[in-house]
């Protein structure tokens, strides 16, 4: 989910949610044109609230207009109070008091220190009032994306995604993910041909949590830290076996202090991970606490007992090994690999991972939940809009859950491309039935040959400028598509970056 575009009277994706100032009823999203005309009650109501809330807004701004609403702020339009002759216009961006105040701080940092320069938008002013927060912007007048995408020439598509990564360039100096990147949030003035990547509210530092210090200083990956895997790893299965054949009784007598500890962590990971194997039997308790010396009073009788209490830890540490060994041959229970989720995988905890951002724009390791997301996600998101502008097709993709978004990515880059991908950052990927590949190219020049006669009724398309496009789409360069597939590559370990994007001969080639 992603809060409201900051700087216009935006197109707001379908299927979206606001909350109304003081109603605490959402509603769906909507755009509002500012127009001299008397506003709609509900607008004026929520100004009234803005003024109440904030008061210092009501003494340095005229609210104008409702320019954009989203699920975490509202965007109004206004103008200087005690200026009345400037005719600069301001985006007042009210966030809704649930939000985080680290949300709030991060999107305002990111504005402050990164916007300003390279397309990226800066900050006026913010003003605060107990849990309201107003972030005061330069209005940024534009146009909507569907109704420029069928009338763009070469040059200008061309010139587009020159700015746009070259802001994604500078937001990702800083090791920061955008995570929302969409036609909606980079604005486009063809008149004055400006940009502005706006709507930092979901952008955090990168990378996510990968890592975190061991006792021992090593790296340890966080999912061995704080969460059950998937499915039990070698790592898991070789902590089982460490801990039978370490803990021999001489280490047990004199480690008694932390027995109690070490049986508390592994018992929990055994309960999971044997409901088809036999149990593991922890060893028993330390043999020269004073309970036991006091029972067997005679040496010959405590050796005798030690010596068959070692055997049967051996037998117990072998039937360990036996059945550690069969499960890193599977590497998994009984239902890995196939179309199946067994009672185990159900009973685990689920896997969490970022997933913040517009449906149609995530990556496919957004999708899969990969923890270890970068600045990738970002390009992977600028690669769909380059898509969309190739194709006259916005949006391209349409998915109401991830897995049907994830379907569609199979069924244009393929079931085994995808497959090998996944394998890249550690998921294994089921599909049936196998799907080829298409190829970009000509999938694009289908649905733009077509676009025009199947456009929806918001798409307001110059027939005649489209007619004069054409020839010039028909000799597009090759160079444009190379550039699509690195951007959509579906291994985010080798997926180009927006610095090297902006290198590509697609950009220097006339």
């Amino acid at each position: 989910m992603s809060s409201t575009s900051v700087l216009s009277s935006i197109s707001i994706p379908e299927g979206g949610y606001g909350q109304g100032c003081g109603t605490g009823i959402k509603r769906q999203r909507e755009s509002f044109p500012s127009s001299p005309d008397p506003l709609p009650i509900d607008v004026q109501e929520e100004i009234d609230c803005l003024y109440e809330f904030v008061p210092e807004v009501s003494e340095h701004f005229i609210v104008l207009n409702k320019i954009g609403e989203g699920t975490f702020s509202s965007v109004f339009l206004a103008k200087l109070k005690k200026y009345p002759d400037v005719e600069e216009k301001f985006a007042l961006k009210h966030i809704i008091p649930t939000s985080h105040p680290s949300r709030i701080e991060g999107e305002l940092r990111c504005l402050q220190e990164i916007g300003g320069c390279d397309n990226v938008m800066g900050v006026e002013l913010c003003l605060r009032n107990r849990d309201h927060v107003v972030i005061v912007m330069p209005y940024f007048p534009h146009e909507k994306f569907q109704n420029y995408v069928m009338n763009m020439s070469t040059a200008e598509v061309k010139n587009y995604m020159k700015n746009l990564l070259l802001s994604l360039q500078r937001v990702h100096q800083f090791d920061i993910i955008h995570r929302d990147v969409k036609p909606s949030n980079f604005l486009y003035n063809r008149q004055t041909k400006q940009y502005a990547l706006v709507d930092f509210g979901l952008a955090h530092k990168a990378p996510v949590l990968l890592k975190s210090d061991n006792a021992g200083g090593e790296k340890t990956d966080e999912k061995t830290c704080s969460r059950q895997p998937l499915s039990p790893t070698k790592d898991s299965n070789k902590v089982i076996t460490s801990k039978s054949e370490s803990l021999s009784s001489k280490e047990i007598s004199n480690k008694n202090g932390r027995l109690g500890s070490r049986e508390n962590k592994v018992t929990p990971q055994i309960k999971k991970w044997s409901a088809n194997h036999k149990p593991y039997t922890p060893p028993t308790p330390n043999m020269d606490s004073i309970a036991f010396t006091k029972n067997v009073k005679s040496p010959r009788r405590y050796l005798l007992a030690k010596r068959a209490l070692m055997v049967k830890d051996k037998e117990v540490t072998s039937q360990s090994r036996v059945s550690s060994s069969s499960a890193m041959t599977t590497n998994t229970c009984h239902c890995h690999g196939q179309p199946m989720i067994c009672s185990i995988c159900t009973s685990r905890s689920n896997q969490t991972a970022p997933r913040a951002g517009t449906p149609g724009f995530r990556s496919p390791e957004v999708l899969m939940k990969y923890p270890d997301q970068t600045t990738a996600v970002d390009i992977w998101s600028a690669g769909v809009i380059f898509m969309s502008l190739l194709s006259g097709r916005y949006p391209f993709f349409r998915a109401n859950d991830d897995v049907t978004a994830l379907a569609q990515i199979i069924s244009i880059f393929g079931s085994e491309e995808v497959k090998t991908a996944s394998k890249s950052f550690g998921k294994i990927l089921v599909c049936n039935p196998p799907t080829s590949a298409l190829n970009l190219q000509t999938l694009c020049n289908k649905l733009r040959s077509v676009a025009p006669s199947r456009s929806s009724k918001h798409q307001r398309i110059d027939i005649s400028q489209n007619k004069e496009n054409s020839k010039d789409w028909e000799n597009i360069s090759s160079n444009a598509f190379n550039l699509l597939f690195k951007l959509l590559d579906l291994n985010p370990k080798t997926r180009i970056t927006a610095e090297m994007a902006l290198k590509h001969p697609y950009f220097h080639s006339s």
